[in-house]
């Protein structure tokens, strides 16, 4: 979502950069119809913003089919990106520490236009085998997505709601808005999130969002998963939150934006 009306805001990268964002591991190559299409962009202006990337090697077109994947530069520069983000690494750090001591999987995922990105998942061997994809919108039937949407502003929050797809997964997910909004509130008043063999059948998860501290805004969630072969939901809830909502504290405080200088602005 971008900013507020801003003098310095550069719409055109903006919309280059969501460009990048549509490709995923699980969308690897998509037409220029496509991108159109997820965007809401005309054809020409996509062409524009498309023609560019390729041009400066950021995409690449198959000569043949005329679909479009990352290029050279892209990979380099997201590669660089991961190097030098060192904030990943206190959060493998945190992450490994939870794991080690308890042996739970764990996920941590920040939201990235509208979407949320997996940056560090950690797995315990006798969890029931699954894996969200990178980059998902799996908002109502994750805690990881509950606990995001329990911490966001009302005005974020009603415009994500307009494109929540809240289709069945399993018996227990939640298909009625009414029904996630007063899911999202009991979570909101407890402060963590849980999924119920929700997203998939087996799997129990319990999860907290990651807090800006500047504007108690929601950046992201982690979650501890868990198989029901090895526990009910109340016995999760009575083993791990406290130790869930330590953890979500201590990355909260990794992931903390710093306020604005005078300089920066």
């Amino acid at each position: 979502m971008p900013p507020k009306k801003n003098t310095y805001f550069s719409t055109s990268l903006h919309k280059g950069l969501q460009v990048l964002s549509l490709f995923t591991e699980e969308q690897s190559t998509l037409s220029q119809t496509e991108i159109s299409r997820r965007l809401g962009l005309n054809m020409t202006s996509t062409y524009r913003y498309v023609n560019t990337l390729v041009r400066l090697g950021y995409l690449e077109k198959d000569g043949k089919s005329k679909r479009l994947r990352i290029g050279l530069n892209c990979m380099a520069l997201g590669a660089n990106f991961l190097k030098n983000f060192d904030r990943l690494g206190e959060i493998k750090s945190l992450v490994n520490n939870v794991h080690e001591r308890h042996g739970m999987t764990i996920d941590v995922a920040l939201v990235v236009d509208n979407a949320l990105m997996n940056v560090y998942r950690r797995e315990a061997q006798n969890t029931l085998t699954f894996r969200l994809p990178n980059v998902s919108r799996e908002w109502h039937t994750t805690s990881l997505g509950k606990a995001y949407l329990s911490n966001m502003p009302e005005n974020a929050f009603l415009d994500i709601m307009q494109y929540i797809d809240l289709s069945s997964r399993t018996p227990n997910t939640i298909v009625n808005q009414d029904d996630l909004l007063i899911e999202l509130e009991k979570t909101r008043q407890r402060g963590y999130s849980t999924s119920n063999e929700e997203f998939l059948p087996g799997l129990i998860t319990i999860g907290a969002p990651l807090v800006d501290s500047n504007n108690s805004s929601a950046v992201g969630a982690v979650s501890f998963d868990f198989s029901t072969i090895q526990f009910s939901l109340d016995d999760v809830e009575k083993k791990y939150v406290d130790i869930l909502m330590e953890l979500a504290h201590s990355l909260s405080i990794v992931l903390a934006i710093s306020k604005p200088t005078m300089s920066d602005k």
